[in-house]
């Protein structure tokens, strides 16, 4: 019984990395939304330009995730219907403040890679600062982990951003 017990567990292990990789490679990762301040209601705004997106000072990213990141919140902006020269209209700056690349030990235990945008829209009329938030795109399988899914996953961390400040698409219902 007890042998049984022990080998169903590791196959459960080695089952549930399997299910989890799956997932990963249908789904893409994660992103996730760290307001900084609260949002206001965006609802007004029909514009957003997306400026250059630096790296902090120090910190080693790779070389084209800037580019893509930018290139993808872009058109997450461009789904949300704003255009970059629609007016009232917001700029989007950022920076890469953390990034965690993977590892052989990651590999084993996840998360795999991370990399996480401090964002700030400004209101471009006036230069007030609108909102703040974190954009945090997070890998936890193999299968999701690379330059391109993680700063896919900063886009779903901002359209949930746009979604809370009120943006959404025709049709988008609002959730509870």
């Amino acid at each position: 019984m007890l042998t049984a017990a022990v080998v169903s567990t590791l196959c459960f292990g080695c089952m549930g990395r399997f299910l989890s990789e799956g997932m990963g490679a249908a789904r893409g990762a994660s992103g996730k939304l760290v307001e900084i301040r609260k949002t206001p209601d965006l609802s007004r705004y029909t514009g957003l330009r997306v400026e250059q997106i630096t790296v902090a000072q120090g910190l080693r990213a790779p070389s084209d995730m800037p580019s893509m990141i930018r290139k993808d919140l872009a058109a997450t902006a461009e789904k949300k219907g704003l255009s970059p020269d629609g007016q009232p209209g917001l700029t989007l700056s950022g920076q890469i403040v953390h990034y965690e690349p993977s590892s052989t030990t990651d590999k084993a235990i996840g998360p795999l890679e991370e990399v996480v945008v401090r964002a700030r829209l400004i209101d471009a009329q006036s230069g007030n600062l609108v909102a703040e938030a974190n954009l945090v795109g997070r890998s936890k399988a193999i299968s999701s982990s690379g330059t391109k899914s993680v700063s896919a996953g900063v886009a779903k961390a901002m359209n949930q951003w746009l979604k809370q400040g009120g943006l959404r698409k025709d049709g988008e219902k609002e959730e509870d």
